[in-house]
């Protein structure tokens, strides 16, 4: 893995690597002054790429954004905190993440580092940094626990298996200065190496997120429809309300403290660390959409993710990423039935993708991707509305006491509903979840009859050329 800024000139380009086998390909994230241009890969026949054909190859796939530049406005940046939740069983990558946050070009902010890791366990002293304790496990009640503390009218969040770029948090910090509507903004995440098979079948299952290159705002276009609008040429898009941890998520967030207050901070019955696995931070995105909250992408906030190096850490990880992503559509439907019509537009599409080789989720995927990770994740799907009910009875048994007095944050399932929410609350006090689920049964029946259509159309078509080739 390479970065390679075009605005300078360009040299040779050492691929040897330390251990056998050699690399394969290079991948190659393009950059102009900091601001990413796009990636490629790069099939690799020796140890070395001229400089020349470097360049050959980076002006064939970027020429059309070769000149890129940043935007000159850049407004006046507002205080930050960045808040990293661990439990210290990554300490390299931790101290990894660490140093690269020291490194942040960046006027105002300060790093808080939240110990997740049971009561009573030694303490730690990190230098430059806040160090306090959430002993209540779970990754949303950590980042809750960082919120509390944090004194930045910004408040950002990554992980303790990442490395910021020094241009991090004022991507985040300038994109939030330039657009007072935005109440958050994801960035770019790539990977930091790929030196196993693990770490490329990772990149290869795009679960990262679905990388652009060009900034982005989302807001609501229907009840369960996002817009995304380019931020360049104003062009339009809908997508579905639950693809939007395509656009990142927790490794690399920034929200307005003031509008992440107001939602209550992150859903603790969701998250790492928890049965649920993972989901919170989509589950806020999605609350934030739906509350008419305005969310942006800005790929010049780049973040570097260490992939899991086994096959057994990726399918535990796949696993988690399956769990995590319908228990998020459990907790949603719990506080909004309504949403079971939005998931019965979509689910059967996104079946066909799942069972479709030439769909764009397979685009990727080269022959020796495992097919066991596809039914870990698969597995784990099934196993997510159970998990989090099962968190959520757990999460009970916590004392309500935290380990300083907290006043400017209130617990999420204790937080008070926007507006809209509250006419609805005594529709679904009463039970008047009828009405959504019969259309949520009509939609999913007509689904159905279309998905069933389409396999059977599938199978007609194989069988003829079967014949054919016969």
């Amino acid at each position: 893995m390479a970065v390679i800024d075009v605005a300078c000139a360009l040299s040779d380009l050492d691929c040897t690597r330390d251990a056998p086998p050699p690399y394969a390909g290079a991948w190659i994230l393009a950059c102009r002054a900091g601001l990413p241009l796009g990636s490629v890969q790069i099939p690799l026949r020796g140890t070395r790429v001229a400089a020349n054909d470097l360049e050959r190859e980076l002006h064939k796939r970027f020429g059309g954004v070769w000149a890129r530049e940043r935007q000159d406005d850049a407004p006046a940046l507002a205080s930050a905190s960045v808040v990293v939740c661990t439990n210290f069983a990554r300490p390299v990558l931790l101290h990894r993440c660490l140093e690269s946050l020291a490194a942040l070009d960046y006027p105002d902010y300060e790093v808080i580092v939240v110990d997740n890791r049971p009561a009573g366990s030694p303490a730690e002293d990190l230098a430059r940094t806040m160090v306090v304790r959430e002993p209540r496990p779970g990754a949303s009640a950590a980042r809750n626990r960082g919120l509390a503390v944090a004194r930045g009218e910004i408040v950002a969040f990554t992980d303790d298996d990442v490395e910021v770029d020094p241009g991090w948090l004022r991507a985040l910090g300038e994109r939030l200065g330039r657009q007072p509507d935005v109440a958050a903004v994801t960035g770019l995440a790539v990977p930091r190496e790929l030196e196993t098979p693990a770490q490329i079948w990772f990149e290869e299952s795009r679960r990262l997120s679905d990388r652009s290159f060009l900034p982005l705002a989302f807001f609501l276009g229907g009840r369960f429809w996002v817009v995304h609008r380019s931020i360049e040429d104003g062009s339009e898009r809908l997508v579905s309300l639950y693809a939007m941890g395509e656009r990142g998520g927790s490794w690399n967030i920034a929200f307005r403290a003031t509008a992440l207050r107001g939602m209550g901070g992150f859903d603790e019955a969701l998250g790492i660390g928890t049965p649920a696995c993972g989901g919170e931070d989509l589950a806020l995105i999605v609350e934030l959409l739906t509350s008419g909250h305005c969310v942006g992408y800005e790929p010049s906030a780049v973040v570097y993710h260490t992939h899991r190096a086994t096959l057994a850490e990726l399918q535990r990880q796949m696993h988690g990423y399956g769990v995590g992503f319908t228990a998020m559509l459990t907790a949603i439907t719990l506080r909004n039935p309504w949403h079971l019509v939005g998931m019965a537009m979509v689910v059967p599409a996104w079946v066909r993708s799942l069972v479709n080789p030439a769909s764009a989720q397979h685009a990727a995927r080269t022959p020796t991707y495992p097919r066991a990770l596809v039914r870990t994740e698969l597995r784990g799907m099934l196993a997510g509305p159970f998990a989090y009910m099962r968190s959520r009875r757990m999460q009970r048994r916590w004392p309500d006491e935290r380990a300083e007095p907290i006043d400017h944050v209130v617990r999420h399932q204790r937080r008070a509903q926007p507006a809209r929410d509250q006419r609805q609350a005594p529709l679904v006090r009463r039970g008047a979840v009828g009405l959504p689920l019969v259309l949520s049964v009509a939609a999913a029946a007509i689904e159905g009859v279309q998905l069933l259509s389409w396999c059977l159309r599938r199978a007609t078509r194989a069988r003829w050329e079967r014949r054919a080739r016969n």
